[in-house]
């Protein structure tokens, strides 16, 4: 064999070697996938229906761990830190990727440069909800009993979205009211329909059962128009806050350096998976709507959030922790 041919069977070689890579790596995932909850609630209930779908698609278990607490900062350091192989994938909101970085004077990871974003996955809006208790049965109403009794009426947040939903609220109506803080939206959610505390902003899916239950009155939705389940129930805007609107998102990010082809496989998973039934089922009675993106996309998207938060927080007075 002379030496022409010779070079000839070796690059030939390295192809096939190549080219068998490639396939291999185009049947991502190969093994069981972990899905990390940057909290309870919301993030682990849609972590888990996605990931039921997906096993359905690639036959790969999908194991969901919520890791709640800090606004997201445990769930979003430990995917940080997590080996860049596909593996772990960040569940993540905007308090993880927007809201953080301004309520923190220091967090233990760079919302830009130790991710890569895959794709979006829902947007929705939150409730206006007092206990039954409180003396207002309507946005208007509350905001003038705030007023006859500034820093008298409490209100609790359990994440960066509840917290910031009434900061923007009580900013607009020119109002004073007390931030009880709690680790969980969940949590929050038992001292409101316990009495504990008076008043909430807080997710549709979360607060819809105990509105039905009379356990919570609803006042108003947050974002742009009203809720079909509740269609009696008006806009922050429509109830006397010229101009309110306030929306929350989630999407998936995995480690940076995961090898862009590995990226886009999950991408086109998740774009998927945003397209079933049972995933859209879900999202409505979640009262949130699919919110597919390119890598790209949801980089620009959530850079444009930091800045939007960033001021809301800012004009607030909120200090950074």
């Amino acid at each position: 064999m002379n030496r022409s041919h010779t070079g000839m069977v070796a690059t030939a070689l390295v192809l096939a070697l190549c080219a068998g890579g490639a396939g291999a790596q185009s049947k991502y995932p190969l093994k069981p996938q972990r899905f990390i909850a940057m909290g309870t609630g919301f993030p682990e209930n849609t972590a888990r229906v996605l990931g039921n779908e997906m096993m359905e698609i690639t036959g790969q278990r999908v194991v969901v761990e919520a890791k709640p607490g800090a606004n997201g900062i445990l769930a979003a350091d430990y995917v940080a830190k997590a080996p860049a192989d596909g593996y772990t994938i960040l569940i993540g909101t905007n308090s993880t990727h927007a809201a953080n970085q301004t309520l923190y004077k220091k967090l233990p990871y760079d919302y830009v440069k130790d991710f890569i974003p895959v794709s979006g996955i829902a947007q929705g809006m939150v409730l206006a909800v007092v206990h039954p208790q409180v003396p207002a049965r309507s946005i208007r109403e509350l905001t003038a009993l705030a007023k006859k009794r500034p820093d008298k009426l409490t209100f609790g947040s359990g994440s960066s979205v509840s917290l910031a939903a009434v900061e923007l609220y009580k900013l607009m109506a020119g109002i004073r009211m007390v931030n009880v803080p709690y680790k969980t939206v969940p949590a929050a959610s038992i001292d409101l329909i316990a009495g504990r505390i008076d008043f909430m902003m807080v997710n549709l899916g979360v607060a819809i059962p105990h509105v039905s239950a009379g356990k919570l009155r609803a006042l108003a939705v947050s974002g742009s128009r009203r809720w079909s389940v509740l269609g009696d129930v008006p806009t922050m805007h429509e109830a006397g806050v010229s101009g309110y609107e306030w929306t929350f998102w989630n999407a998936a990010w995995l480690p940076a350096g995961t090898p862009k082809d590995v990226v886009a496989r999950a991408n086109e998973l998740f774009v998927t998976v945003l397209e079933r039934p049972k995933v859209k089922e879900y999202l409505f009675a979640a009262a949130a709507v699919a919110f597919p993106t390119t890598s790209d996309e949801l980089m620009k998207f959530q850079i444009t959030e930091h800045d939007k938060w960033r001021k809301v927080i800012l004009a607030a007075g909120i200090q950074a922790d």
